[in-house]
């Protein structure tokens, strides 16, 4: 057969010569540790995965601790970010959490390792407001959200809390 393709493949006329394959759907992603991640099944992931829809062209900020790539996040389409921390020149995550959030967005699916990402097509602004022990202040907040927006950011994650804050909701 594999004779055949190649004869086929060599005419003029023939568009596209190639062995016949077994195709899948993946409704589901088979990442093993998807069976954990029960908040996905609770929006409706697998809805939407079907639609094959995957966040491509979408650029969300995540504006937190910062983002580090990690195994899962190898893949993901990253910007360059920016840290609004005295003293962090990078958006470099030093406390894990900005990074966590950042995979349940948009870390490698359907890839076979680790768990899935709601938007794997999706592109990171990592935008780091909280230090390496979880706290940043409003202002830091309202300036890494005003950045997001300036970078062209069309989704804003803001996975912190506290109090009631004018300069954040204005930024907002």
């Amino acid at each position: 057969l594999k004779d055949a393709v190649s004869k086929l493949s060599g005419l003029a006329i023939v568009e596209v010569a190639e062995m016949d394959m077994q195709m899948e759907l993946f409704a589901a992603p088979n990442d093993p540790m998807l069976d954990k991640q029960w908040n996905l099944t609770d929006i409706g992931m697998e809805r939407v995965w079907a639609t094959g829809a995957t966040g491509q062209g979408v650029i969300v900020a995540v504006i937190d601790t910062g983002v580090s790539r990690v195994e899962d996040l190898e893949n993901t389409h990253m910007l360059k970010g920016a840290s609004f921390v005295p003293g962090a020149a990078t958006a470099e995550d030093d406390q894990g959490h900005g990074t966590h959030v950042a995979g349940t967005i948009a870390q490698s699916t359907n890839n076979g390792k680790g768990v899935a990402g709601i938007a794997p097509g999706a592109t990171i602004l990592p935008v780091k407001v909280l230090s390496g022990a979880g706290f940043g202040s409003s202002a830091w907040i309202a300036a890494g959200i005003d950045y997001a927006v300036d970078e062209g950011a069309q989704v804003i994650n803001l996975s912190l809390g506290g109090g009631y804050s004018s300069i954040i909701h204005n930024a907002i």
